[in-house]
């Protein structure tokens, strides 16, 4: 379920960033695909999935701030 979510949100991420959106929004739609990704990784312990994520995350919280 979270995984769907997180790939739903990485492919509107990439289409707000091509269709020209703003930079802001699309980095906000791409941490909350990562927050949907850590939840998948925590559910179905993965540690990898989880690791790419979280350091995912941090650099759209990054660019957010």
């Amino acid at each position: 379920m979270f995984g769907m979510i997180g790939t739903l949100g990485v492919v509107a991420q990439m289409a707000a960033l091509s269709l020209g959106y703003n930079v802001q929004l699309a980095m906000a739609i791409g941490l909350a695909a990562c927050i949907a990704w850590v939840v998948h990784a925590i559910k179905n312990c993965d540690g990898w999935l989880l690791t790419t994520n979280a350091v995912v995350a941090g650099f759209a919280a990054w660019g957010l701030a």
